[in-house]
């Protein structure tokens, strides 16, 4: 008789177990694409960087050059993201590495137009000659 209670009890534990072990599973995720979006989502950010720094020529405004350097930083964040996913392919090595490539030339260019310290020492010393000089280059 107390073996055929334990026997029940221990049946009965073993199915609540199984019972709340079904529900507290995780789901499975619904989009399994992880690279994708996030080589997309560097793309745009290179494109964006690509666009601050071309407005950079129009407006002289040195702010545009430090949103285009940190556009190219959060590009290749994104890109060196996608190597935490599981669905990446050769595809997406090649495009990261060109993607590497052209955010590097991108910003020696940005560094080479940005103000050294002489310059900008130079342009506060003479402010007001300054910006007579060159009107929209200090806002």
């Amino acid at each position: 008789m107390k073996r055929l209670l334990i026997l029940l009890l221990i049946a009965s534990f073993l199915s609540s177990c199984e019972f709340l072990g079904a529900r507290t599973q995780p789901k499975v995720q619904e989009n399994p694409q992880c690279a994708e979006p996030r080589l997309e989502s560097a793309f745009d950010y290179h494109n964006q960087a690509k666009d601050f720094f071309r407005s950079f020529y129009k407006t002289r405004k040195e702010n545009e050059l430090f949103f285009a350097w940190y556009a190219t930083e959060d590009s290749l964040y994104m890109a060196n993201s996608i190597r935490r996913c599981y669905d990446k392919r050769n595809k997406h090595f090649n495009a990261v590495k060109n993607l590497y490539r052209e955010n590097q030339t991108l910003q020696r260019l940005i560094v080479q137009n940005m103000r050294t310290e002489p310059q900008s020492k130079l342009s506060e010393l003479y402010l007001e000659d300054y910006r007579k000089i060159f009107v929209r280059d200090i806002q």
